[in-house]
């Protein structure tokens, strides 16, 4: 999730680089520092899950992990305005917060107005609504008083719970955020509750090196807050600065009001092995970090994916559970000619390091089948696509909240 900013810069047509101070809003008497820490990721079909806590005494509120949106969204009791008509709107098994039950819980309206947003990527043209409200957040070792969004639920959720009861988000903080749009790891940095300003993340998926998946202590993922780990850097980490992308908000995630704080890099240059593929020369090219179930399969444009089908000899083929959830149609290739595709490959400002999908990462095995994962936005040549998990298959990735910096190395496993 995220909410609206920088409106001064929409009409700039490419990547703009940004300033990175903001203005937090917790203080040093509300957290306590610690080290860094390892939140353990368990996939889901929404994305990556993690558990913190809100309130006092501490509340679980296992939390979606989600790189593209500010804030800590959390349900609470809270349906139509009324704290008192929580069943319905969700489910009654449905895991919440419940905000009356923690005494360090404190209404923010005054300083900042209740906001909806429609349409939104969460709930598309149903009601995202918040009410902005502080309360002390804890993950790990570390605690800090935090602006929250309360939510506030405007439709019937009631035929199935979510397996989530928040959202956790990382988006990046610019200049002149206030706390209302402030991701909750940012706001505990800067209250001094984690060392480091870095969010580092390594996928242990299905199929790697690491079958045990003891990396990632036996789960999914590992998100490690407050620090990146150099014993999972082979080689040398590269940094690539981040920058603004309106047309984001156009063929991605569509936000009223707009929403444009994403970890995006300025796509120079793609490749289907040594064939260079076409950039949209008028927006330019965006690569989105996102990890959450947009970020599934390989990003490449509409141009680049026909000439990919060609050179696989890929068939169509219709699926009841896709590998990603994209408007595109998804071919089916002979397994047995997979290590003869060309990888795909793409270059960012700042860098001539190239990074690749290998053949055996972006085709999915379902079964008997093999299937191209590739997912694709607008039209024609490329102009933005969602760098999640299958292009950080094998990659350690970290954000750098002061520097608003993207980190890459190859994953020392």
């Amino acid at each position: 999730m995220r909410p609206m900013m920088m409106t001064s810069v929409i009409s700039l047509p490419l990547l703009v680089s940004i300033s990175v101070s903001a203005s937090p809003i917790a203080t040093n008497s509300d957290s306590h520092g610690a080290g860094s820490f390892d939140l353990l990721l368990t996939w889901s079909p929404f994305g990556f899950l993690g558990n913190v806590s809100i309130g006092t005494p501490p509340q679980p509120v296992t939390s979606f992990v989600d790189w593209t949106w500010i804030g800590q969204y959390a349900f609470t009791t809270t349906c139509h305005g009324d704290p008192e008509r929580t069943w319905d709107c969700f489910a009654h098994d449905q895991a919440i917060f419940n905000q009356s039950q923690s005494h360090t819980f404190r209404n923010q309206s005054a300083s900042y107005p209740s906001r909806t947003w429609n349409p939104n990527h969460f709930f598309f043209y149903q009601d995202l609504t918040v009410n902005y409200a502080s309360d002390i957040e804890t993950i790990g070792p570390s605690s800090a008083r935090l602006i929250i969004q309360a939510a506030d639920q405007h439709f019937d959720l009631t035929s199935a719970p979510y397996p989530f009861a928040g959202v956790y988000g990382l988006s990046p903080v610019f200049k002149g955020d206030n706390a209302s749009i402030q991701s909750p790891f940012y706001q505990a940095w800067a209250a001094g509750a984690w060392p480091e300003p870095f969010v580092a993340f390594h996928y242990c998926y299905n199929g790697s090196v690491d079958a045990s998946k003891s990396t990632c202590q036996g789960h999914d993922g590992l998100q490690t807050l407050g620090a990146y780990n150099e014993s999972l850097v082979r080689g040398d980490l590269s940094w690539y600065d981040i920058g603004l992308f309106p047309e984001v908000n156009v063929v991605d995630f569509i936000y009223e009001p707009a929403v444009y704080n994403y970890w995006t890099l300025d796509l120079t240059k793609l490749s289907l092995g040594d064939k260079v593929q076409a950039l949209n020369e008028s927006a330019g090219a965006g690569a989105i970090f996102d990890h959450a179930s947009y970020g599934r399969g390989a990003p490449l444009s509409v141009n680049a994916y026909a000439e990919l089908i060609v050179a696989t000899a890929a068939t169509p083929i219709t699926l009841d559970a896709p590998p990603n959830n994209g408007n595109q149609s998804f071919y089916k290739v002979d397994c047995a000619t997979v290590t003869t595709f060309p990888p795909i490959r793409y270059q960012f400002r700042g860098h001539e390091r190239v990074w690749e999908i290998t053949p055996s990462n972006y085709v999915e095995k379902l079964n008997d089948l093999c299937v191209l994962n590739v997912r694709t936005l607008g039209d024609g040549d490329f102009i933005a696509g969602n760098f999640g998990e299958t292009f950080a298959k094998d990659k350690y990735i970290v954000f750098d909240f002061e520097k608003n910096k993207v980190g890459l190395a190859d994953l020392k496993w």
